[in-house]
């Protein structure tokens, strides 16, 4: 009885991360798209491309930190999932999507790790903090491949397992 309790809180947990997480992802998208559509209406000429570059805060920044934030929760919960309830063949499949967040993340603290930064002859100045809502402005492209589509795959990978684990259940 026990054993079964905590199996299903822990699904019901499960679950309400990866809701909550993709929920962050979608908002922060569409955070994004509207600041990218208004900017562009109020500069006529503008594509959405020049609207994203202008980057005016805090819709951008509010937008970064929304999708940096709900990709990541959206991989680990799934992770997770994936591991809690799916088989062998879907953990597999987690594996690599995974490894592609874990990449992404070392590589956006070790690109801000070597900005530079002005300092005076012979003073000693702190690192700059890693910034990874600044490299996923500065690199789209490696913040869609490397971390939001491996982790809207990894949500899906848990849907399935989730489905799969209800599936042979006993009634």
């Amino acid at each position: 009885m026990t054993a079964t309790r905590s199996a299903s809180s822990a699904d019901r947990l499960l679950r309400w991360s990866l809701l909550a997480s993709l929920t962050a992802l979608v908002f922060g998208l569409f955070v994004l798209a509207v600041y990218c559509v208004v900017e562009t209406i109020g500069n006529p000429g503008y594509s959405l491309v020049d609207a994203y570059w202008i980057g005016r805060l805090p819709w951008m920044g509010i937008a970064e930190a929304l999708i940096v934030s709900g990709a990541t929760a959206c991989a680990v919960s799934g992770a997770f999932t994936v591991i809690w309830l799916g088989g062998s063949g879907l953990r597999a499949l987690a594996i690599p999507a995974l490894l592609a967040v874990g990449l992404w993340w070392f590589l956006s603290v070790a690109m801000t790790a070597m900005r530079f930064v002005p300092c005076p002859v012979g003073a000693t100045c702190p690192a700059p903090p890693p910034d990874p809502w600044a490299y996923a402005y500065s690199v789209p492209m490696t913040a869609v491949l490397l971390l939001i589509l491996p982790g809207v795959f990894l949500t899906v990978l848990a849907i399935v397992s989730r489905q799969r684990s209800q599936a042979a259940a006993p009634a």
